[in-house]
């Protein structure tokens, strides 16, 4: 005999049991009858287990739709729907290019670090983990990160534009920090970004960026006539399209933290290449600032910040082709304030790249990552510059430093030891078996006194493969015997002759620094309320 909730699940898809419920109930069939035949569904009738919906629905499935396209479309509609922690914690991992780092993912998934009578993020994680809907993955010079899983149906995590995307935010944020303080839409010193130590918080949630303000509106008074301060809180999306689904998690924080009692109220701004016309008209209905970079900064820095992506996203193929691009970079970019210290290291390895391929031939790759297992062991690595010429490979280590700072002996032994033997090894495994390998650290700064030893005394001792090194003034010696004067001009205005290597320079700054010993706090306070880690989540709620 048919079985009707069986023929509906096959023939429309899946769905909530509530919507079998109800089907019933329209044909005449009572509530409570209606309810026990969905209850007892079918042989061939499945249910999800790891996800609470509400009023106890539960996410009913075909047998023969389990884990195929349909499956997961109806599960991320139903989730979207009935479930608003579940659908835009997906929603934002997706405008993220599917992947997100772990540290991030309690600022992106729309729900609180802990917050009573609301799902916290790592429940809302474990259960999209259990349901297989995100997943766990390393991706090499990132680490553990959170991934759209879904058998693949919404496509596979970007991990390879992952580290662009992630610089690309950063140098984002530093520029809304930048705008904040020159308005005085919040407190010059206090403004806190991610990637600057604890992740910004502000009540119970963490966010891309956060910091007191005292704009009029802002304002507030405790019981004892104290004034509290707003706060301007900020999150950020590089490259990617916001959806509906993903706004949905920047305004379920923000409606959130508006119910609390007590709190400071905040200035909420979320910052976008694009939205779609649903995520606009969802965030202007609640209040939120809808910028993208142009309408913020300007077109220079808009198309500075696109530029940026689309170059760390294809590093070698600019950097052979168009290495005036890096200098573009740094004039369209370097007056932000902070900008710099994230250009910094992406774009040498782009100059070391460029030079090494112009002055010694052969093609080259930047960012290459090494994924190797062997037996219970997995040897992971990024290669900063790899260059192959014939029958012999070099490999580049990159860090590009200012002058004043120092390549230290933990960083030299951590090469030499660990990543220059399990490169070697994938190499000798590979088809570089008979070639001739060679391994050069390079960096912008300086070696240790005892760091630069080391490098020596494995030079002259190594017989397997090339051991050698540049550090600041070799490098620009190097770049100096290139055709084009751009790069060497970049060296010198970015690196060797910023404003704070010169003074360091001048006037020995971190020495001097050192000698004030001055202890300062990481987390200042605000008329009584904790920055930072702590934030505001010590209030009562």
């Amino acid at each position: 005999m048919s079985n009707q909730i069986e023929d509906w699940l096959e023939s429309d898809g899946p769905c909530l049991s509530t919507v079998l419920t109800q089907r019933l109930m329209e044909q005449g069939v009572s509530a409570e009858a209606a309810r026990q035949r969905v209850s007892r569904g079918g042989k061939k009738v499945r249910r999800l287990s790891g996800l609470v919906f509400p009023k106890n629905a539960r996410f009913l499935y075909h047998d023969s739709d389990y884990k195929k396209e349909r499956y997961w479309r109806a599960l991320l509609r139903d989730i979207g729907k009935a479930s608003p922690a579940y659908g835009p914690a997906i929603g934002a991992i997706l405008s993220r290019g599917g992947v997100v780092p772990l540290a991030h993912f309690d600022i992106v998934s729309g729900s609180p670090i802990l917050q009573k009578g609301q799902v916290a993020s790592s429940t809302v994680l474990a259960r999209l983990e259990a349901v297989k809907f995100l997943t766990r993955i390393q991706v090499d010079g990132v680490g553990e990160c959170i991934a759209i899983d879904a058998n693949g149906h919404f496509g596979l995590p970007d991990t390879s534009n992952m580290r662009a995307r992630l610089i690309t935010e950063n140098v984002l944020l530093c520029a809304v920090g930048d705008w904040a303080r020159r308005l005085g839409i919040a407190s010059f010193d206090k403004i806190e970004l991610r990637g600057e130590g604890a992740l910004p918080r502000y009540g119970t949630f963490n966010w891309d960026l956060c910091g007191p303000s005292y704009l009029r509106h802002l304002l507030r008074r405790n019981d004892a006539g104290a004034v509290i301060p707003g706060f301007l809180v900020c999150d950020a999306v590089a490259g990617g399209d916001v959806d509906e689904l993903a706004m949905a998690a920047f305004v379920r924080k923000c409606k959130l933290s508006a119910g609390l009692p007590k709190m400071p109220h905040m200035f909420p701004v979320s910052i976008a290449d694009r939205y779609t016309r649903e995520a606009q008209r969802l965030g202007k209905a609640n209040g939120i600032v809808m910028a993208t970079p142009r309408t913020l900064f300007g077109t220079e820095v808009a198309i500075g910040l696109a530029t940026l992506l689309t170059t760390l996203s294809k590093a070698a193929a600019v950097a052979v082709s168009k290495p005036e691009v890096i200098e573009e970079l740094f004039n369209r970019l370097g007056g932000i304030e902070g900008a710099a210290k994230n250009l910094r290291g992406a774009l040498f390895e782009m100059i070391v790249g460029h030079a090494v391929q112009a002055i010694s031939g052969g093609s080259i790759d930047i960012g290459k990552r090494l994924h190797v297992a062997s037996g219970q062991e997995v040897f992971k690595a990024e290669l900063d510059v790899f260059r192959v010429l014939g029958n012999k490979v070099t490999v580049y280590e990159c860090k590009g430093y200012q002058p004043s700072q120092t390549v230290t002996l933990g960083e030299v032994e951590a090469w030499i030891t660990e990543k220059v033997p399990g490169i070697y090894k994938w190499l000798t495994a590979d088809q570089f078996h008979n070639h001739q390998i060679h391994f050069e650290f390079w960096t912008s700064g300086n070696f240790s006194p005892e760091a630069q030893q080391l490098l020596e005394r494995a030079s002259a001792a190594t017989r397997k493969y090339g051991v050698s090194f540049k550090d600041g003034p070799a490098v620009r010696k190097y770049v100096a015997d290139l055709p084009t004067p751009g790069l060497i001009k970049v060296l010198d205005e970015h690196y060797f002759n910023h404003p704070l290597a010169r003074f360091d320079r001048r006037y020995d700054g971190s020495t001097r620094l050192a000698e004030l010993e001055l202890e300062l706090d990481p987390r200042p306070s605000v008329n009584g309320f904790a920055m930072g880690s702590t934030g505001l989540g010590d209030i009562p709620l």
